[in-house]
């Protein structure tokens, strides 16, 4: 049996085993088992990390000194005079770059000085990360990045005033996965995770406590559909839909799909439903989730999946699995009368837990970190603080 054929058979086996997952945590429920200082910028200037081919063991209490990938990291703490002990933000970076690109592209340093959070870009070994069935070389080989992150974030709890309730992660693409892969194995440590243009890539996921989760996705991304696929040539693996991906979270956060009209609504680029007063936690499921306002409609989407169209965009979202769009299904009924552009659609329902899960698509989006600036600019990283930022997590921890 060639290696591409072996590849695309652990594929197969992956999108089998979690599509069943997800039949059984949709109608049955989940139960989960639990199974020297780095050198930092301040003012968020980067700072270079030395890696090792060969990562050492990551566990006991020195485990980030004994990991092999040196001491240096990129970390940005927030203004002086923030109370204390401060949240941790982990960025993790995309496949074939390094932590420079979360730090310089997704807006995230102007944002932990001025809100009061620290925020980490380490560097994955080879420019991956290993989120099971993908990506690279680390994935190939099997790097224990999930037990790296852990001592990471260990030690920088030692070395300054962290929150140790109040650590969450935020991924893109491969760093995405990672996300995913170290929630559904560590996620009592997490307050919550946010994954963009991600799926979960391990072949079973059981979070062991509730956790806030963000997903981020284009229906034009080619690179990671939103609909999945049997086999990704550039990737070398299967990619995991993301209604499949969000399953296990949607168990363990007693969050159900979003089905009902009061589920859906469109957003400008501030994340929040159009004309809602309120923030973006308040929208849920229900008449306390339809938005409102002075002079504007409810900007419902009448029963339909996450892969609508933008009234008057000229976007559309619908497709096949693999072709670079998500699964195609009836786009929004009705045309928001806001003053406020439409960018995205969001999802979130009432979840029985502190937890909330909410779903953005943005339908003129590819495969990356949404736009800054210009008509289809989102504004991801403060939408994401937003909603991560009152979130704690179900221990303290990590105890290496």
């Amino acid at each position: 049996m060639s290696a591409a054929h072996r590849r695309r058979v652990v594929a197969v086996r992956l999108l089998t085993s979690l599509l069943a997952t997800m039949m059984v945590v949709t109608g049955c429920g989940l139960i989960g088992a639990k199974g020297s200082s780095p050198q930092a910028s301040a003012t968020g200037s980067p700072v270079t990390a030395t890696t090792s081919p060969s990562p050492s063991p990551t566990s006991g209490p020195d485990a980030f000194e004994r990991s092999g990938r040196g001491s240096q990291i990129r970390l940005t703490l927030p203004d002086s005079g923030t109370v204390e002990p401060y949240p941790l933000v982990v960025a993790l970076h995309s496949l074939y770059h390094d932590g420079s690109e979360p730090q310089l592209g997704w807006g995230l340093d102007e944002l932990a000085r001025s809100s009061g959070f620290a925020v980490v870009y380490p560097d994955g070994l080879n420019l991956s990360w290993n989120a099971g069935t993908c990506c690279g070389a680390s994935g190939a080989a099997g790097v224990d990045d999930v037990g790296w992150l852990r001592s990471l974030i260990a030690h920088l709890e030692t070395e300054y005033p962290i929150d140790p309730r109040r650590v969450s992660i935020i991924g893109l693409s491969n760093g995405g996965m990672l996300a995913y892969r170290y929630a559904c194995e560590h996620g009592d440590e997490l307050a919550g995770f946010a994954a963009v243009a991600a799926s979960l890539q391990t072949l079973s996921c059981a979070p062991p406590a509730p956790l806030t989760t963000v997903e981020i996705h284009g229906s034009l991304d080619g690179h990671v559909p939103y609909a999945g696929t049997l086999w990704s040539e550039p990737l070398q693996t299967g990619i995991t839909p993301v209604d499949v991906s969000l399953a296990p979270f949607r168990a363990v956060d007693g969050c159900p799909a979003p089905t009902q009209p009061g589920d859906t609504s469109y957003t400008g680029a501030d994340g929040r439903p159009i004309g809602a007063s309120t923030s973006p936690t308040a929208a849920s499921s229900g008449s306390a989730g339809t938005p409102t306002g002075d002079g504007a409609a409810s900007a419902i989407i009448s029963a339909a999946g996450p892969d609508g169209q933008l009234a008057g965009s000229g976007t559309a979202g619908s497709g096949t699995a693999g072709s670079g769009t998500a699964a195609g299904a009836a786009g929004p009924s009705q045309r928001a009368t806001s003053t406020t552009t439409p960018v995205a659609i969001r999802h979130e329902t009432l979840c029985s837990t502190s937890a909330h899960l909410v779903q953005y698509v943005l339908p003129t989006l590819g495969h990356g970190w949404p736009a800054l600036t210009g008509p289809t600019a989102f504004n991801t990283a403060a939408v994401l603080w937003d909603l991560l930022k009152d979130a704690r997590s179900a221990t303290a921890g990590p105890r290496m």
